[in-house]
């Protein structure tokens, strides 16, 4: 059966925008047979019961997350699908230290670089979320994923990149300085001097945070063709799928790219270098979407599906879930973007599997009860409508006395 391999779409002409599903696409490009598996930018993470991207589906089996597919293809291949069969102890060593590096330092320095910068996210990330997404999607989920990124990098005390967060600041100092003289108080921001004034005041902060990234992975990679053994491993495709959305997006503000134009270059070549022969040439977002006659003609180096259309079904299924998303208390128990923190070890990826899908489970659970409630209210609305249903009314009793027919009526004794 051919491997299904659900993504989040293309972008500044990768074909992702989540480095992890990038890195995925990476893998499959170099160790599946081009046949063996279709590329799908799925963009909705209910297509896995797992509910999260990148996922792979085999033969009715989902498998969700850079680390499980890899160890999923090994598995079912008996390690012929497997990039690190070839390293050795000390490489598998380094294989498991730098892919856990990666993951804590890169993921933090693109969150600042795509979401939490204002500038960036206003003027191009938004946009690209856009070009992929359907609606209502596209309406909710782009201010959903700045608000995940800015949790991920607050440690790294860079929140002054967010105009928001600095225009905050700023109402705050003025209403300590209320009393100070109006010839003595500074003159009011603008929204393009506050970018610059905080992009000049964390300039020293984000070339420690950049060096802290890309400086051991230079040193690792040297001179090297590949940063572990003589041929590709899935630490490449892990650090292609993070340098490469640090490199690629034109930026307004874009100091992660230009780290890796100027300061570091050994490493900004490699991932040009490794990103047009692994991943190829720039992808049209319309072409691989289906939005265009010739989606075949994708296929030329990716195996690229288009997605199927939603059906009105799956609409309002995803209005449901913006709708109790946004229900406050309900929505962060609902919500499952955010896994709690699980301790590595033996078990730790059935664990969190497990957890994916209960996750699942309790979403599906809540969207059915309101689905439900909705269409109920809709069907007795429509019926009352109609005249088809009424309410009964409350009539007041009329009091009880003796009755004395004609004669009483004509006496007035009722």
């Amino acid at each position: 059966m051919v491997l299904e391999l659900h993504v989040w779409g293309p972008a500044f002409g990768l074909p992702s925008i989540d480095p992890q599903c990038a890195a995925a696409i990476s893998y499959c490009r170099q160790c599946l047979p081009h046949d063996g598996w279709v590329l799908i930018p799925s963009n909705d993470t209910h297509v896995s019961p797992l509910a999260q991207l990148p996922a792979l589906c085999h033969d009715q089996t989902w498998v969700a997350g850079f680390s499980n597919i890899v160890a999923y293809l090994d598995e079912i291949s008996s390690g012929e699908w497997n990039l690190d069969r070839n390293l050795n102890d000390v490489q598998r060593a380094d294989l498991v230290a730098y892919s856990s590096f990666i993951e804590s330092r890169a993921q933090p320095l693109l969150d600042l670089s795509l979401y939490v910068s204002s500038d960036n996210y206003l003027t191009v990330t938004r946009q690209a979320l856009g070009d992929i997404l359907a609606w209502p999607d596209n309406w909710t989920l782009p201010h959903r994923l700045r608000d995940q990124a800015k949790k991920r990098s607050e440690h790294l005390g860079l929140s002054s990149l967010d105009v928001d967060t600095a225009q905050d600041d700023q109402t705050r100092d003025s209403g300590l300085t209320a009393h100070i003289p109006q010839s003595l108080r500074k003159p009011n921001q603008t929204v393009s001097s506050l970018l610059g004034r905080n992009v000049q005041k964390t300039k020293f902060r984000l070339d420690a945070v950049t060096a802290d990234l890309f400086e051991p992975l230079a040193d690792l990679l040297a001179k090297k063709e590949w940063l572990l053994g003589d041929s590709i491993s899935s630490l490449d495709c892990l650090a292609m799928g993070y340098l490469s959305l640090l490199q690629q997006p034109q930026l307004p503000q874009g100091w992660a790219r230009n780290a890796l134009m100027t300061r570091y270059t050994n490493l900004g070549q490699w991932i040009q270098l490794q990103c047009s022969q692994i991943l190829g040439p720039a992808v049209d977002i319309a072409l691989v979407l289906g939005q265009k006659d010739d989606p075949s003609s994708a296929r030329s180096w990716l195996p690229w599906e288009p997605p199927r259309q939603r059906t009105v079904q799956q609409t309002l299924h995803a209005v449901a879930d913006q709708c109790i998303s946004a229900i406050p208390g309900l929505g962060t128990r609902y919500r499952i973007s955010e896994i709690p923190h699980l301790q590595n070890g033996q078990g730790y990826t059935r664990e969190k599997q497990v957890y994916l899908a209960k996750g699942q489970q309790h979403r599906e659970l809540y969207i059915n009860v309101l689905s439900s409630s909705i269409a109920t209210a809709s069907f007795l609305g429509w019926l009352m409508w109609k005249g088809l249903l009424t309410i009964p009314r409350h009539m007041p009793r009329q009091p009880r006395g003796p009755k004395f027919g004609e004669a009483g009526s004509i006496l007035g004794l009722g």
